[in-house]
């Protein structure tokens, strides 16, 4: 599943004016890397990305890595279940937020070995880019 298309939920119905969203109830999704590979992460969609904005639970399996990475908006994480781990950072666990600033290339994030659940929240339009392609304008975790 591309992160940048929302799959099957139904956005029209699922968000008038305001409603309270049952997570539970929303699909898991399969995330499959660039190549079509399934790594064992799967997400749901809070928030539309089409409305501009990103909200997704995400969950890593145990020890999972994904390639260093930036984002154009400010990011929050918000773990609560084990431990993220993102390199060159303290790791994060339940109960804690990492705030990253739009444009700045970060290391590798993955999970502990319990694994790791988050809720990612894009304070702008999301986009996520390949620092080794696309170079971050504030720099980047290994310089």
């Amino acid at each position: 599943m591309d992160l940048r298309n929302p799959g099957t939920v139904d956005w029209s119905a699922l968000l008038p004016e305001r409603r309270a969203i049952e997570i539970e109830s929303l699909p898991w999704e399969t995330f499959l890397d660039a190549s079509g590979r399934d790594l064992g992460v799967r997400f749901k969609w809070i928030v539309d990305p089409a409305l501009g904005k990103n909200c997704m639970l995400l969950h890593l399996p145990p020890n999972h890595r994904a390639p260093g990475h930036w984002h154009r908006s400010d990011s929050l994480y918000l773990v609560i279940r084990g431990e993220l781990t993102i390199e060159g950072e303290p790791s994060i666990g339940a109960g804690e937020v990492r705030w990253v600033r739009g444009g700045f290339a970060y290391g590798p994030e993955g999970a502990g070995p319990e694994g790791c659940e988050f809720y990612y929240f894009s304070l702008g339009p999301y986009g996520q880019h390949d620092p080794d392609r696309d170079p971050s304008p504030l720099g980047r975790w290994d310089d």
